[in-house]
């Protein structure tokens, strides 16, 4: 993609119009204020032009190791396994199935005393990914924002809403390369809410529904991503 760009920025800097300014009026790209447009500057030109518009083919590639990239955000999302819905929660660390983090029954706390980020999702389920050489080699996995979280959505499905890749038959004993699950059911986000500091947001996968949660001890969905500014 790179030497694409430089190809056109190239070809546009060689045929581009001459004398269809009016006098003393800026160049469009001009970005230094030179009085001359550069490739460098067409480049520029071109990403904020293309910033933003979809990728040719599938939004969702699944890697084949765990994970799924989002070609749109260019996030890395972690997949998830092993759904049995047992009825009653699963609340880790403690069960023996938080022993996999990406079981996707398992539930953590967004806060251990409802005064911040420091609950189990953060201590027990971040820690084991990023423990060691990481999950899918990498060591940066982290709860995804609101905004992250709720671009998973597709009001178009319910039960799940959000994209097929996400919610592939799923069976007590499935692993990340033979399925890949969603509950339909509250996720933790890392983002607090703005005026209520103890509280978090959440998206519910069921309708795609965004809410908050004041009560952040709650047991709660996680799903993990990377990436990102």
């Amino acid at each position: 993609m790179p030497t694409m760009i430089m190809a056109v920025a190239a070809a546009l800097l060689t045929f581009w119009p001459a004398g269809i300014r009016a006098q003393g009026a800026p160049c469009e790209g001009d970005f230094d204020g030179n009085g001359a447009v550069t490739i460098d500057e067409i480049i520029v030109s071109v990403n904020h032009a293309l910033d933003g518009c979809p990728a040719p083919g599938p939004r969702f590639t699944d890697n084949g190791n765990g994970t799924i990239t989002d070609t749109s955000t260019g996030l890395l999302w972690e997949k998830k396994d092993s759904f049995d819905d047992p009825g009653e929660p699963v609340i880790c660390p403690g069960a023996p199935t938080c022993a996999n983090p990406h079981d996707a029954d398992n539930r953590y706390t967004w806060s251990a005393e409802g005064n911040g980020p420091d609950g189990s999702a953060f201590t027990d389920f971040l820690a084991k990914l990023n423990n060691g050489g990481g999950f899918a080699g990498h060591t940066d996995w982290r709860l995804p924002t609101v905004s992250e979280l709720q671009n998973l959505i597709d009001h178009a499905r319910f039960d799940p809403a959000t994209d097929p890749v996400f919610k592939e038959p799923c069976t007590p004993t499935c692993t990340l390369q033979t399925c890949s699950c969603t509950v339909r059911d509250d996720y933790w986000t890392a983002t607090p809410v703005v005026d209520l500091p103890n509280s978090a947001w959440t998206v519910n996968f069921n309708r795609g529904i965004v809410n908050y949660f004041d009560d952040t001890t709650l047991p709660l969905y996680v799903r993990a991503v990377r990436g990102g500014g």
